[in-house]
């Protein structure tokens, strides 16, 4: 059984059957609604797929995991695919690392100096929920678009954001140089809230890229969401 982006093995098959034999027998037999069937039939099509699509480190390649690819292969709306990709990440969570995904599609975002704004587009919706949760438990918002996979945020709380992902060491050393740094600005640092960074740095009216060149000095260059960052706001 061959699809045009996902090829399923013969043992892949098996174990297949095995998974749905095991929601039909043991009294159970036909208690599986249709929309419970074909959740499991795409779950085992999205998990072969991403297998298949990731690099070593766990990243994947969203652009070979479209929705626009699975739903020409399911014949379905993209629209469906979207849907069906969040109940099964609830039912079947598939394992990746949000962060480093994060960092691989900052590469491509554009940031808007005059909004001071950043927007990158994120294609995938389990992404996109991980991405908007930690922001929003930050204190801070993502602006609604037209346009679901479009992430639009103020650079101050992106930056929260980036720091957020890095190991404690690196986040103290970021506090102290910002302290440092709205000292040597003349400005006040006990307003510097810590657990807000992105609401005091807009607050304090500060320049985001002398920021992001400051503190690029003490997070070292293997910080991959930083260095990101750091390429998109100075570039």
């Amino acid at each position: 059984m061959n699809m045009k982006f996902v090829n399923f093995t013969e043992e892949d098959k098996i174990k297949m059957f095995d998974e749905i034999a095991s929601h039909f027998y043991n009294a159970n037999f036909g208690q599986m609604s249709k929309t419970d069937i074909e959740l499991l039939m795409f779950h085992f099509y999205i998990e072969k797929m991403v297998s298949e699509n990731s690099s070593e480190d766990g990243i994947i390649d969203y652009n070979k995991c479209s929705d626009y690819k699975i739903s020409h292969d399911l014949g379905i709306t993209q629209q469906r695919v979207r849907n069906l990709k969040i109940k099964n990440q609830l039912v079947y969570p598939i394992e990746y690392d949000w962060k480093l995904a994060l960092a691989k599609l900052t590469e491509n975002a554009r940031y808007d100096k005059v909004s001071k704004k950043i927007i990158m587009n994120i294609p995938d919706p389990n992404l996109y929920l991980e991405i908007q949760n930690f922001i929003e438990e930050k204190g801070a918002y993502v602006e609604k678009q037209l346009n679901s996979k479009i992430l639009q945020i103020r650079v101050e709380y992106y930056i929260e954001l980036a720091l957020a992902l890095e190991n404690v060491d690196n986040q103290k050393k970021f506090i102290k140089k910002l302290k440092q740094f709205f000292k040597d600005k003349g400005k006040n640092d006990n307003e510097f809230d810590e657990n807000n960074i992105g609401k005091s740095l807009i607050e304090m009216a500060v320049n985001i890229t002398e920021i992001v060149a400051n503190i690029s000095n003490v997070i070292p260059n293997q910080s991959v969401v930083w260095t990101s960052l750091f390429k998109l706001i100075t570039k």
